[in-house]
């Protein structure tokens, strides 16, 4: 956090003592006090956005800590997103972030630190003055100085790191929906690498439906030699072309059953309804039986000692060992003799687009 407000007053030197400690308030609570709904929030991004010029040369994505960053309105790159899609960001961030009054007197005492040094140029008595009215009013939230308005004219919304990490991701998706009534998008790639996790974030933003490789797993009596020995051959792309592929084709309403491997049984049914933003993810969504439906294809790649780490994490100790030995080298077999990586439009390595 201390760098943060360094690097901060560096690029606003009009900072006064209420813009740090907006800083740090957003750093822990993000935006959620400006939304009063998600359709009056919207409302609200496109009143402000009318008449906004584009500034050549601002970066779409400024990082103010705690994984949250402030995405500008006025960006030449923020342009190509739909300022739907830039409110659901806000909002999700707004629902899904939980700050605390110690987490944020943590950073306000990293301010004070920063003060003490003398390396942000404000008197420690005048910032101990107003961080005890701030707390006398109970920590309401804090509005930018009529110094640093005039001087740089913010125009932002806070939101999660995440949408900056994958920000390719919405603004192709975004594209596609300029063009498309549907929108297919595969999300492949290595285990624990966070493909669950991407197709939730995407999903929060559009609404759309997410369906899960794991849950096509092959069932027992499908599980013969000729079949194990395939490449990719351990999934029933088979039932998931039949019942979800084409079901989207349909274009109405349907109903598919996921595959329980504790169980071993075909759970019930699941109903789906049309959605213009479809995802499907999971190891083998790429399978060449499957991939001729998407429209956008992302590959999430992960360091094999972070992947051991990750997966042990999430499933202790004894299905890591099954992971390691036996989940994994299939899923790699299948990457590698089907090319999968290079069939993406996008590849990610350990979070960063490569």
């Amino acid at each position: 956090m201390n760098q943060i407000l360094i690097t901060h007053h560096a690029r606003y030197p009009a900072m006064e003592i209420q813009d740090m400690v907006k800083l740090a308030y957003q750093s822990e609570w993000a935006g959620g006090h400006m939304i009063a709904d998600p359709a009056g929030s919207l409302k609200g991004l496109e009143a402000e956005c009318r008449g906004l010029d584009s500034s050549p040369g601002r970066e779409a994505f400024e990082d103010i800590g705690s994984g949250l960053c402030r995405l500008y309105l006025n960006a030449p790159d923020r342009r190509e997103l739909s300022l739907s899609t830039v409110n659901g960001f806000f909002v999700n961030t707004a629902n899904a972030n939980k700050g605390t009054i110690q987490g944020f007197a943590e950073k306000l005492d990293a301010l004070r630190q920063c003060c003490g040094k003398g390396e942000l140029p404000y008197p420690v008595a005048e910032l101990d003055a107003y961080l005890t009215e701030h707390k006398r009013r109970g920590y309401p939230p804090v509005h930018h100085s009529q110094a640093y308005r005039a001087a740089y004219a913010p125009a932002y919304r806070v939101v999660n790191s995440a949408y900056r990490d994958f920000f390719d991701v919405f603004r192709r998706i975004d594209a596609l929906l300029a063009q498309k009534d549907r929108v297919y998008v595969a999300v492949d790639g290595n285990s624990g690498a966070g493909k669950s996790t991407l197709g939730a974030l995407i999903n929060g933003v559009y609404g759309g439906n997410v369906f899960h490789m794991d849950d096509f797993f092959l069932t027992p009596e499908l599980r013969s030699p000729e079949r194990l020995r395939e490449a990719g051959g351990n999934v029933d792309y088979g039932r998931f072309r039949k019942e979800i592929i084409g079901g989207l084709k349909g274009g109405g309403a349907f109903a598919y059953r996921a595959y329980n491997c504790k169980t071993q049984e075909l759970k019930a049914p699941v109903r789906v309804e049309p959605a213009s933003v479809n995802i499907i993810e999971g190891s083998y969504s790429m399978h060449p039986t499957l991939a001729d439906i998407y429209d956008m294809k992302i590959f999430l790649g992960i360091d094999a000692n972070e992947q051991s780490r990750r997966i042990l994490a999430r499933n202790g100790d004894i299905m890591h060992k099954r992971f390691m030995s036996e989940w994994v080298p299939m899923e790699n077999r299948y990457f590698a003799e089907m090319g999968i990586r290079d069939l993406c439009d996008l590849a990610y390595d350990d979070g960063a687009l490569v």
